[in-house]
């Protein structure tokens, strides 16, 4: 089976997408790792470890604006069980140890998809 990529966009935070990268994949290669933090984590959020040995994560610099601030950040995480896995796999085990390595601003705001700016709220 294919590895298929999910991808989220955020405003640039006080990370690099390099730092942000190289955290992701630190913490990928400890899924790998039996009774780690990672592996531990990812059981808890209801997710194989075994099945997220092929998981890849590939940061990059979006869109740049006029002034650094404005570049975006672009997450593409890609696991072969599919993109709810993805998702689960960036929120429940990515983010929250990206966040406590790099600071809580290493990545700035979520943005909205484009086919979504249309919606009300």
């Amino acid at each position: 089976m294919s590895a298929e990529m999910a991808f989220w966009r955020f405003e640039r935070g006080d990370a690099t997408a390099t730092e942000i990268e190289d955290v992701a994949r630190e913490v990928l290669a400890e899924l790998r790792e039996p009774g780690s933090e990672a592996s531990a984590a990812a059981e808890t959020s209801g997710l194989d470890p075994a099945t997220l040995d092929d998981s890849r994560a590939e940061v990059t610099d979006g869109e740049h604006g006029a002034e650094p601030i404005l570049t975006t950040i672009v997450v593409g995480i890609a696991v072969s069980a599919g993109s709810k896995v993805a998702e689960s796999l960036w929120k429940d085990v990515l983010w929250p140890r990206i966040r406590r390595r790099l600071g809580a601003r290493a990545l700035g705001a979520e943005k909205t998809p484009e086919k979504a700016t249309d919606r009300e709220g």
